[in-house]
């Protein structure tokens, strides 16, 4: 596999999601939240072993490259009981190589989404906010192509109102939340410092009386590496005046 070169070595990026796309509602009610959480787990597990296997010493070499600082915004498209939502997501964190990041963050749905109806007709509304705590890998490299390994954990609560058909609130409370998120997106360099980003996942929500809160996500965007772009600006700064002072003597 190609080895990352110095260029790519610096991953202070933020993600812009510029579209949304929507699963099957039926797709998603056939297919029960833990069979896919078993599947997807198998899934992840086998892209790393398999990986690791043809080359084991990727991810322990990463970690003894130079470390650097990173930061970044993680919105993703999702779902939520009939409810098309966007998970807010900002974060913190270390960088390995350009390949392997662990990152610290907060995620959250500031405006109420979700249409739990119960047979009385009152409806549950939800807005969540929890801690996040993830790590990403690049465990494919391919030229400007690259697959990344993406987990994420959290642990916050869910912010619920039950409102009536007329909208008055009949009860409202908080209950534990601890996402899982597990996925893989793909890359690629259409720049030194821009990258296009495609990738989804599933995001499972414990405890069991928070399981209806799981669901999938995507991403679809652009990241933008602003320490490169910097200074491909100072370059081009420095150049234009170079220019100038020539062409004046």
């Amino acid at each position: 596999m190609n080895n990352i070169t110095s260029k790519n070595n610096s991953q202070s990026s933020f993600v812009i999601l510029i579209f949304t796309l929507e699963l099957n509602p039926i797709f998603i009610y056939i297919i029960r939240p833990r069979l896919n959480f078993i599947l997807i787990l198998l899934l992840s597990l086998l892209s790393h072993i398999n990986y690791l296997s043809a080359q084991s010493n990727s991810f322990s070499s990463a970690l003894k490259s130079k470390k650097e600082f990173i930061y970044g915004i993680d919105n993703r498209r999702t779902h939520i009981k009939d409810h098309n939502a966007l998970i807010y997501g900002a974060y913190l964190g270390i960088g390995f190589g350009g390949r392997v990041k662990f990152k610290f963050g907060i995620s959250g749905t500031p405006f109420e989404k979700g249409k739990f109806v119960d047979a009385q007709g009152h409806i549950k509304r939800n807005r969540l906010i929890f801690g996040t705590i993830g790590e990403e890998y690049d465990f494919y490299i391919k030229n400007k192509f690259r697959l990344t390994s993406y987990v994420q954990f959290g642990a916050g609560y869910n912010y619920y109102r039950i409102i009536d058909s007329l909208d008055t609130e009949k009860s409202k409370g908080s209950n534990l939340i601890l996402p899982l998120e597990l996925g893989i997106h793909a890359n690629y360099d259409v720049l030194p410092w821009l990258r296009a980003k495609l990738g989804g996942g599933w995001r499972f929500v414990f405890p069991d009386y928070s399981s209806d809160l799981s669901g999938y996500y995507i991403k679809i965007g652009f990241s933008v590496n602003t320490r490169l772009l910097m200074a491909k600006y100072r370059s081009c700064r420095e150049n234009r005046k170079a220019e100038r002072l020539s062409f004046s003597l």
